[in-house]
């Protein structure tokens, strides 16, 4: 059994960025692993999956296992573990959608002209 979170990810995984930053905030040990490298590890994540290389993957010292978590999610699942996740992290951990959203909507309103 692992002794702190495995991170399963892929560089290119829109949900890696607030997962890895809701963890660095809460000062939550981790070990990052990119599944794209790693053949055991898309093994691991498919056996988790239903066969599907769904990422971010994270697994807990306790066994259980999250995919593609919400920032709620997360946080909840850390604090049952006894981490104390503050404001911040929940923001670091939302903060990458909202910024994605921002982008999506610029692009779109300079697209029709409208900016």
């Amino acid at each position: 059994m692992p002794t702190s979170i495995i991170l399963y990810g892929t560089p290119s995984c829109p949900g890696l960025p607030p997962v890895r930053g809701l963890l660095t905030q809460a000062k939550v040990p981790y070990t990052y692993i990119d599944i794209s490298r790693d053949a055991a590890a898309a093994a691991r994540v498919r056996d988790i999956n239903n066969g599907n290389e769904s990422v971010p993957t994270l697994v807990f010292p306790d066994g259980s296992s999250l995919t593609e978590p919400t920032a709620g999610q997360l946080k909840n699942k850390l604090e049952s573990l006894g981490y104390r996740v503050g404001p911040l992290a929940w923001f670091i951990g939302n903060a990458w959608g909202i910024v994605t959203g921002a982008v999506i909507v610029y692009a779109i309103l300079h697209f029709f002209e409208i900016l």
